[in-house]
């Protein structure tokens, strides 16, 4: 799969929104709650982009998503489980339980005592969603591998159609509450995005850098004066055109040092993504015990957090989460080696 450089700087950009909209959210102030948004659009248009030359087996994607996203995440919730099993005056509504872990760990939607709907990892509850995604994709694929436009078809038939039966049924269960959330809908849109590029639609350069800044704004307009609109209309579709405006973009991504830090900052956004919330709590409960008056959420502490869990995350990225790919990556090819000879000699035995 091509990388696009644009896109990894727009996942840079996110990743940074997300960390000032957990650190605001704390004083009441909204800013930064599409970025769940973008990362649900952008998540559609890169597998749509991972799929469309048909080649993919079932067991390759879903190896190739397990071994991107398991590991770090479960080293991340593991964390938290021990951290509130030995420090619990330092969470909030998160306790220590075996269930509430396994739950956490498979992806499942439980309600915590708070009568929030996250896992133990409260960033991990967008995983949830992708991970829907992935298995509706691993589906369409199984049924429709050399029919690209088909796999497509299917994913958003199936997403759809989850939506829709929970939608109607008016349930206070997890799960009911988890699928009739209309952010589901979101990712085929940007299935929809990967299509309407492939098809060659350009935004004009003259225009995208300024159309991606003016979605971006609009966004945080609406999430400020229109609260309550649906996510997927209020924030799914302008970043359908931020994300086609950024892609527009993608041949004016010159090689500089600040473009490099940016696109290393874009390849770290999921190891940000996983390890702010740890940065924020410690700035936020830990450092005001050493330096006083420190509030995380004054200007100064806003920008600081946005470094320092910028820091935290590249290196957590480069010391934790490519090593973790790397050797699993090495143990999966090892077991292919050693499955591989005993598969043709069973082979050849059944010739026989």
């Amino acid at each position: 799969m091509r990388r696009l450089n644009s896109i990894r700087i727009l996942r840079a950009v996110t990743a940074t929104t997300v960390v000032v909209h957990h650190v605001l959210i704390q004083d009441g102030r909204m800013f930064g709650e599409f970025r769940v948004d973008v990362f649900f659009v952008l998540s559609g248009f890169v597998i749509a982009l991972a799929l469309e030359a048909g080649t993919h087996s079932v067991r390759d994607f879903v190896t190739s998503r397990m071994v991107r996203i398991v590991p770090l995440y479960w080293l991340a919730t593991l964390l938290v489980f021990f951290g509130a099993l030995l420090r619990p005056d330092l969470f909030n509504s998160t306790t220590a339980n075996i269930p509430g872990l396994l739950k956490s760990l498979f992806f499942i939607p439980y309600r915590k005592e708070s009568g929030h709907m996250f896992p133990m990892l409260f960033v991990g509850w967008t995983l949830n969603y992708e991970m829907l995604f992935y298995a509706t994709s691993a589906l369409a694929l199984w049924r429709f591998r050399r029919h690209v436009p088909l796999i497509f078809a299917a994913i958003t038939l199936m997403l759809a159609t989850l939506f829709l039966i929970a939608s109607l049924a008016h349930s206070s269960r997890p799960i009911v509450e988890f699928l009739a959330y209309d952010r589901l809908l979101e990712f085929p849109l940007g299935i929809a995005v990967w299509f309407v590029w492939r098809k060659g639609v350009r935004i004009p350069v003259a225009l995208a850098a300024t159309g991606a800044v003016a979605m971006y704004a609009l966004m945080t307009c609406i999430e400020r004066v229109w609260p309550d609109i649906s996510p997927l209309l209020g924030n799914g579709v302008p970043t359908c055109l931020l994300l086609l405006s950024t892609l527009s973009l993608e041949g004016r991504v010159v090689d500089s040092a600040f473009t490099r830090g940016l696109l290393y900052l874009g390849d770290a956004s999921y190891a940000t993504y996983l390890s702010h919330p740890f940065v924020i709590e410690a700035m936020r409960k830990l450092v005001p015990k050493v330096v006083h008056g420190f509030d995380v959420r004054s200007p100064t502490g806003v920008i600081l957090a946005i470094v320092v869990a910028s820091a935290v995350g590249c290196v957590v990225y480069r010391y934790i989460d490519k090593p973790l790919h790397r050797a699993i990556g090495r143990l999966i090819k090892v077991k292919r080696a050693v499955n591989a000879p005993a598969a043709g000699k069973d082979a050849s035995c059944r010739v026989t």
